[in-house]
């Protein structure tokens, strides 16, 4: 019969996330502290065998009728909300669509160079809910 697995809350800037941090790295991943961000370390018996971020904050989608809208409503858009996070101190995300073609093949405003000119950066995670 299996030990079953056993999940530890791992608090930032500790010994014990530092080795965490080493342990990712050791399979190509990286594990950044975030005030919105809890880690726990998976074990099972006293053998560390993975880990994940519970991540918890607000994530908007924000939609943009193309007649009605100009570039510097998206600006301010996303300004506002990247300002309303950092002033609230409750971080926040803004999603866009992946793939960044409409259904006819026009490009979306929302590329990653955009998102990094309006001080976002990309995340590299989809989000799978469950049915």
């Amino acid at each position: 019969m299996r030990s079953s697995i056993d999940y530890r809350y791992v608090a930032p800037n500790t010994e014990e996330f530092q080795r965490l941090q080493t342990f990712a790295a050791s399979f190509d991943h990286c594990i950044a502290p975030a005030a919105h961000t809890n880690v726990y370390a998976h074990y099972r018996g006293d053998v560390l065998f993975g880990y994940s971020d519970h991540v918890f904050l607000p994530i908007v989608y924000p939609a943009f009728h193309p007649k009605f809208t100009n570039p510097r409503d998206v600006i301010q858009v996303m300004s506002d909300w990247k300002a309303h996070t950092q002033l609230s101190g409750k971080p926040g995300g803004i999603g866009v669509p992946l793939n960044n073609k409409t259904a006819t093949g026009e490009d979306l405003p929302f590329s990653e160079s955009v998102m990094n000119k309006l001080g976002l950066v990309r995340m590299n995670r989809e989000l799978y809910l469950p049915t």
